[in-house]
């Protein structure tokens, strides 16, 4: 079984850590490795006040948000694999020491809470659509923009992140899975520049994804000179096939 449709993809932006270093930034594109140790990119899109309440992916969700935000935007449909997996750590940790819970761990501890963040920062009415389908999340997330757009809107904005995956939850993750802090923003009409397919995975052992897929979307589209791009994930497979120029953030 497999779900083709095409989308317009006008622009589209990432961060993990250490590109706010353009070296780091030009090093990940041609490797595709991430340095654990750099730091995170900072933000001059986003208010001190309100910056220094996020967590790194949060910030980084928000600021690729931002950078591709138009006019012409209607809707969001927020990703993400883990969710506010840090915040919620720290409170169960809290719980379980029998210690205070922070307010903004509490505030912020929902899937929605990025999202929310970036229409309170905006002061835009955005119809947001927030997703959490583990290995599968952009996938989700393309096939819930082209459905949106399907219904009529005319601009929709795709954000995939997560943060950094506490230490507690690594020995229960599957081998090489990516722990670190990252986002990307995909910014989507009506049209066929881009055509996706989700369809069954069918080998016997799932591949083991060394990069979240939108991240390994936004690198391999500008570096690959192939004519699609498969990502393989735990249950589907993702296959991406640009037709047109895009602008890469």
């Amino acid at each position: 079984m497999s779900t083709q449709f095409s989308l317009d993809l006008v622009a589209a932006t990432a961060q993990t850590l250490g590109f706010a270093d353009d070296t780091a930034r030009a090093h990940f594109l041609t490797s595709g490795v991430v340095d654990a140790t750099a730091p995170a990119p900072k933000s001059t899109r986003i208010p001190m006040m309100m910056a220094r309440r996020l967590t790194a992916g949060e910030r980084m969700a928000l600021d690729c948000a931002l950078s591709l935000l138009s006019e012409h935007t209607q809707a969001l449909v927020y990703a993400s694999h883990h969710s506010e997996l840090e915040r919620n750590h720290r409170i169960l940790s809290a719980l379980a020491e029998h210690r205070d819970v922070s307010p903004t761990d509490f505030t912020l501890s929902v899937n929605n809470s990025a999202p929310g963040n970036l229409t309170i920062l905006t002061k835009r009415p955005l119809t947001v659509s927030a997703i959490s389908a583990s290995y599968e999340s952009f996938g989700a997330a393309l096939t819930e923009a082209y459905l949106m757009l399907s219904d009529g809107y005319e601009e929709v904005l795709v954000v995939d992140c997560d943060g950094a995956v506490p230490e507690f939850y690594h020995p229960h993750l599957a081998a090489g899975e990516f722990t670190l802090p990252f986002a990307s923003a995909w910014l989507l009409r009506r049209g066929a520049n881009l055509a996706v397919t989700c369809s069954e995975h069918h080998e016997a052992e799932p591949s083991a994804v060394e990069l979240p897929a939108s991240l390994a979307a936004w690198r391999a589209l500008q570096t690959s000179s192939k004519l699609s791009i498969n990502l393989p994930g735990q249950h589907l497979q993702l296959r991406l096939a640009p037709d047109a120029t895009v602008t890469w953030a």
